[in-house]
């Protein structure tokens, strides 16, 4: 096998996963040695390949291609024969696998050379031809001084230290790169080619193991001597204020001094009319004069009831109020009147 061939080989053994088993893989194997086992077949062979070849017809009219393209591989490898390897080879290309098809087109070109089918031959080259622009490339530039044992992934398949300089043909399409190392952790690159992209990756090993694994490895630490002081802080919430002082002038207070100025005002209107009533005789003006100062009694009690009861608050000013109830009597007239100060 020529060293081409090889790295073909290598670039399908990456792509494995799609392929049903290994069967697939030994079948396009012996097609890149250049060996045509045609007519070799046994009639057991024969006889399996033709159901092979029937299941894989029916299964692409079910639409499931990767498994078509199986079962068209092992019927190459049952009954290598030129129509067969053609169509694997159109088959793969469907699926995108322009790599595995690129080597399968190879393979046909050179069959149908054997065989002298110039028809297959030119159908072969052109499209390998085409295949050929789509296959993108990727070197892996491992950076310098990485310690030995270092290990390379593509898309979870180990890369040989020997390749890793040249370029690998990849299909288009998404990967991942893994670089692991003991003593490590992982390092993972992700990167999307496109078709006939030709890239450069640098990559390294990862960052050393953290220091969690590495505890866990080394067990748990020591627990610190006994007469080590602890020092231990309690944080406290400073106390909440006090909700200001509302100050002397109250609302129980107002009220307080509304009712005390109301109750002079009836008092000495009521005495007012009993004054003015005439002596020894009840009249309604005396009637009316004894309810008033009863009334103005209770309301001026009742303004000083409050003013007392009202707890006094600390406050940087405080309002003073003196009421004096004031009669002034004239002929024909009685004035009424309260005198105060703040």
């Amino acid at each position: 096998m020529t060293r081409e061939s090889r790295g073909i080989v290598a670039a399908m053994a990456r792509q494995r996963g799609s392929w049903s088993g290994f069967a697939a893989l030994a079948a396009l194997v012996a097609v890149l040695n250049g060996t045509s086992a045609a007519g070799a077949a046994t009639p057991e062979g024969r006889a399996a390949a033709k159901q092979q070849l029937a299941r894989a017809e029916e299964l692409k009219k079910q639409g499931k291609l990767a498994d078509a393209c199986a079962a068209l591989a092992e019927v190459e490898r049952l009954d290598p024969k030129l129509p067969t390897l053609l169509d694997l080879a159109e088959c793969t290309e469907s699926l995108g696998k322009v790599v595995e098809a690129q080597a399968l087109w190879t393979a046909a070109r050179d069959r149908a050379k054997h065989d002298e089918k110039p028809q297959s031959r030119a159908r072969a080259e052109s499209r390998l031809a085409a295949v050929e622009k789509r296959v993108a490339h990727l070197t892996l530039q491992l950076a310098p001084n990485v310690p030995p044992g270092v290990q390379v992934l593509l898309d979870d398949v180990a890369i040989e230290a020997a390749t890793l300089p040249s370029a690998l043909a990849v299909n288009p399409g998404d990967h991942v790169v893994i670089v692991k190392l003991a003593g490590h952790d992982d390092a993972k690159y992700a990167l999307k080619l496109g078709d006939g992209d030709n890239q450069s990756l640098p990559v390294a090993a990862g960052p050393a193991a953290t220091a969690r694994a590495a505890a866990a490895l080394l067990g748990p630490a020591p627990l610190p001597a006994a007469s080590t002081p602890t020092k231990v802080t309690i944080e406290t919430s400073a106390p909440s204020a006090p909700p200001p002082a509302t100050g002397w002038w109250s609302a129980p207070r107002k009220a307080g001094v509304i009712s005390g100025l109301v109750g002079l005002a009836a008092i000495g209107g009521g005495t007012a009319l009993l004054v003015g009533s005439k002596a020894g005789r009840v009249d309604s003006s005396a009637t009316l004069g004894g309810v008033s100062i009863v009334t103005g009694s209770v309301l001026f009690v009742s303004g000083l009831v409050l003013l007392a009861s009202t707890p006094r608050d600390e406050a940087p000013q405080q309002a003073h109020l003196r009421v004096a109830p004031t009669l002034t009597l004239a002929r024909g007239a009685t004035v009424i009147g309260a005198v105060g100060e703040f």
